[in-house]
């Protein structure tokens, strides 16, 4: 690898790390508002904030023609898997701690895994289904019934991350249909457009001490998915998806350092379990 291809690797690593660090800190600042705002809110401002970003840079770079997207019908179809996972999501940490519902939805690598035969025709070798396994069986120790908490909470990150689980799934489905930065455009024009009616019947009025709060949110939000793009660009995918598992060491640390919430022993157990599946998984999908 010469000099520059190096630099462009280690670019794309310091991007990724950004990235997956600033997703946690915007969870964190989102579990701040103390559940006032509805999920649905929450998303939709942030599908909002993303499509004013991101259209104009799609506009600029492909042409206005970018915005007619192929596929139409797959495209609402993965809009709402990401929007209700989302959502999902962001009611989860209203209910439980912010590590372990991120944890929990980590459950997503292995949904792509266990499905990838039925939806698109991948082999699986019996590693990877003893990964998946594995994986699965993390996420039960997690769950463990006498676990501190509102148990529907992580019921409900369960349910975010077999959400967004299907939603990678579209992804790969829709690869070919048009750039990446311009399938994410999609996700939240669609999402957006979606979300909207449902404002009405959850809107709540800003509460003035919140504002900081908002503007970080939507902030770090927007850095947090430019980051996340763009470590793409520079850095090989072999490298990089593995260090999103690495997201759950700044949920664990901004969960405790704003709200004092520590996974036990057991719950780390379970974590580690769902993480180092999670990264097999990520290692041999991307060097396929």
């Amino acid at each position: 690898m010469t000099p520059l291809n190096n630099q462009k690797q280690l670019l794309g690593i310091i991007l990724m790390v950004l990235a997956v660090f600033l997703f946690p800190l915007k969870d964190a600042i989102a579990k701040m508002t103390g559940g006032y705002y509805s999920a649905i809110v929450i998303m939709w401002a942030q599908m909002v904030f993303a499509s004013l970003f991101y259209v104009p840079i799609i506009t600029i770079k492909y042409g206005p023609g970018i915005l007619l997207p192929r596929k139409l019908f797959l495209q609402i179809l993965r809009a709402i898997l990401v929007i209700t996972g989302m959502c999902m999501f962001y009611w989860a940490i209203s209910l439980v701690p912010l590590a372990e519902a991120t944890a929990i939805s980590f459950v997503a690598p292995l949904v792509i895994t266990a499905v990838s035969p039925f939806m698109l025709g991948e082999k699986i070798g019996l590693r990877r289904w003893l990964a998946v396994v594995a994986g699965f069986i993390g996420v039960l120790i997690v769950l463990r019934p006498e676990f501190s908490g509102d148990r529907l909470g992580y019921m409900i990150a369960f349910g975010a991350g077999l959400s967004i689980g299907f939603f990678y799934l579209f992804n790969r489905l829709l690869a070919d249909a048009a750039p990446p930065i311009a399938n994410l455009t999609y996700s939240a024009i669609i999402g957006t457009i979606l979300l909207t009616p449902l404002i009405f019947s959850v809107w709540v009025p800003p509460r003035p001490e919140d504002t900081l709060l908002i503007i970080g949110f939507v902030t770090f939000a927007a850095m947090g998915q430019t980051c996340l793009f763009s470590a793409f660009i520079y850095g090989e995918a072999s490298i990089l998806a593995p260090i999103v598992f690495s997201q759950i060491v700044g949920a664990t640390l901004f969960g405790y350092l704003f709200f004092g919430d520590f996974p036990d022993a057991v719950s780390i157990a379970g974590i580690a379990i769902v993480i180092a599946s999670g990264i097999y998984i990520a290692i041999k999908e991307t060097r396929q």
